[in-house]
């Protein structure tokens, strides 16, 4: 629940990205502007990447990451999905992901500090847990952490 909805755009803004800055980018944003499937996926996302937030993964890589190269992979992934916003935007002619999205864009600005905090508490809670050696405390943390599991799931809504 590191918030980064990887499975959705990952390989997305390298593929964009790569036939932008081909001999093929006019086609391409042809294809966003006419075909509804091509622009419906494209859309999608977006929306996804609007709901990401990557300094929410950098916080669990923080506090739970030890390993260097785990810790550069997390920096690496964070580093595509930036890479990522800016195809997409590019492509889109936006300036901020789901620009013409006010709905969204709303649900999101009242949303993200209540599962942000929800967030922080889950890595701090996973941080406890594995230090944990007391069976009675390890219960309360294991319970915390479904709850907070369940918040994030619902806050997240369609994405978590």
């Amino acid at each position: 629940q590191t918030r980064l909805n990887l499975p959705t755009w990952l390989g997305v803004g390298e593929a964009v990205g790569d036939v932008l800055k081909s001999k093929d980018a006019d086609v391409l944003r042809d294809m966003y502007e006419n075909w509804g499937s091509f622009r419906t996926t494209i859309d999608l996302v977006e929306m996804v990447l609007a709901k990401s937030e990557p300094s929410v993964a950098a916080h669990y890589d923080k506090m739970l990451v030890h390993e260097e190269m785990a810790k550069e992979l997390g920096a690496e992934v964070r580093a595509i999905h930036a890479g990522t916003e800016n195809a997409i935007l590019d492509l889109t002619n936006h300036t901020t992901l789901a620009e013409h999205n006010t709905l969204l864009r709303r649900t999101l600005h009242v949303r993200n500090p209540y599962v942000d905090c929800l967030n922080v508490l889950q890595a701090e809670t996973l941080l406890r847990l594995r230090a944990c050696e007391d069976p009675t405390e390890k219960k309360v943390l294991m319970n915390i952490l479904i709850t907070s599991i369940t918040g994030i799931a619902n806050g997240m809504g369609n994405t978590g």
